[in-house]
């Protein structure tokens, strides 16, 4: 009994607490639990009414009979929902999904109710789905993601005043420019993540993306986007300062000078010359595979500004050109290497060329030098010995071995590396410290 009356009084205090108090002590639980709390008391019967964030998910071990019950949960409480602002709507539908519910008007709702940051992602088995017209007119919508079973179906006249984050995840475009009229319409974008594969029916040739406000672009031809037609991809950004690729299809692209560069990570096949001179202001730098690089090691480009840089090599005859990258990068202070890439490569006996003159970066800058995949090859030999017997400001050196080899190899590449550490050699330092990572 005293046990009871002491919960009692624990309970009325929390109910005692303001509705805003409430709120935000809802907002730590899934909206389903959330909404439970009606049932707890008269006190607790519309607070959650008031919730400014709300998320509805089915999970993947959702049967039939389960998600019947989130649609009605879903449709219920949406329909009771009384918050004068709602921050953010997350909806994500599985295939379980029935194709008679109609989640355009939780939308349309939503954006009645000025939503700030709506994701959307539909993976049932009926066709996609058009947005409601009021997506493309919304002043308060700040942030959006939309995934899979959406039509993108954009009026020719839309206004996103306040739009600053965009994702377009395996979406279906009405047309070639619905994409294009999209973009146009968002004058302060500063992050857009693109992803394209063959499960949805991606009509789109070229995809263009001239947005001046773009601060961050992500752009990702999935995998099983096996095609060879011919896509392209259009860049005209010239405020961007962070910039990924993962296109290992081939598509062409091109793009316009970019002076403010900060990070770059790409990985495709057939990078164009005005591109690589746009790397010439870039501080972060990674590069798969390396030899699309190749063409320009020799050029004029100047990567001075680069202070982090993560090559992966697949080849033993790319050493030199890497070297000669390295000789273009006087600030280099982080120097990664990735060699998985080319543990099927069919790797010959021939040693590199050592260049006559030492990349001035590891006279003078580099700190940290880090090798991934390392399966004791000859040229991975002596392309390490190299740099660490020239490196003058190591502090930090790891080595990881290749997946591939036995725990015999790898004992064995250990040896080999401690050995190479005990070289008499003025440049290893004594604060330098050699990390073997298993």
């Amino acid at each position: 009994m005293t046990e009871l009356v002491e919960h009692r009084v624990c309970e009325d205090r929390i109910s005692s607490l303001s509705d805003d108090l409430l709120v935000q002590i809802l907002l730590l639980v899934p909206t389903k639990d959330a909404v439970a709390t009606t049932f707890l008391s008269k006190r607790w019967r519309f607070v959650w009414r008031m919730l400014p964030r709300l998320e509805y998910r089915e999970t993947k071990t959702s049967d039939v009979n389960s998600s019947s019950t989130v649609w009605w949960f879903l449709e219920d409480s949406f329909r009771l929902h009384k918050a004068p602002l709602l921050e953010r709507l997350c909806i994500e539908l599985g295939p379980q999904c029935p194709i008679y519910v109609n989640p355009v008007k939780w939308v349309a709702k939503a954006l009645d109710n000025r939503v700030r940051w709506l994701i959307f992602r539909l993976l049932w088995k009926g066709e996609p789905i058009r947005m409601p017209k009021s997506l493309y007119f919304c002043k308060t919508l700040e942030r959006l993601t939309l995934s899979y079973k959406v039509l993108v179906d954009v009026p020719r006249q839309v206004s996103l005043p306040s739009l600053t984050e965009l994702d377009l995840f395996c979406v279906v475009y009405k047309d070639e420019d619905s994409h294009v009229r999209l973009l146009s319409s968002c004058p302060v974008l500063k992050r857009l993540k693109v992803t394209r594969n063959r499960h949805v029916e991606d009509i789109v040739r070229t995809f263009s993306v001239k947005v001046p406000s773009l601060l961050r672009l992500d752009y990702k031809v999935d995998t099983t986007f096996q095609d060879s037609d011919d896509r392209f991809l259009v860049i005209d950004t010239p405020n961007l300062l962070s910039l990924h690729i993962f296109d290992i299809f081939g598509h062409s692209f091109s793009v316009e000078y970019m002076p403010h560069l900060v990070t770059v990570v790409i990985d495709l096949l057939f990078p164009i010359e005005n591109f690589m001179r746009s790397l010439s202001s870039v501080k972060y730098l990674a590069l798969s595979p390396f030899d699309i690089m190749v063409p320009w090691c020799d050029a004029v480009n100047n990567y001075s500004r680069l202070v982090e840089c993560m090559i992966f090599l697949s080849d033993q005859d790319l050493c030199e050109s890497l070297l000669v990258l390295l000789s273009n990068c006087s600030n280099l202070k982080v120097f990664m290497v990735d060699s998985e890439i080319g543990q099927y490569a069919n790797h010959g006996p021939g040693l590199w060329n050592q260049p006559s003159s030492v990349p001035g970066c590891l006279s003078s800058h580099l700190e940290i030098f880090e090798w991934e995949g390392y399966a004791g090859r000859k040229y991975e030999k002596e392309l390490i010995r190299y740099i660490l017997e020239n490196s003058k400001c190591l502090k930090t050196v790891g080595i990881s071995p290749n997946s591939t080899c036995s725990e015999e190899k790898q004992k064995m590449v250990v040896e080999e590396l401690e050995s190479m550490h005990r070289v008499p050699t003025s440049v290893l330092l004594s604060s330098a410290r050699m990390l073997f990572r298993r």
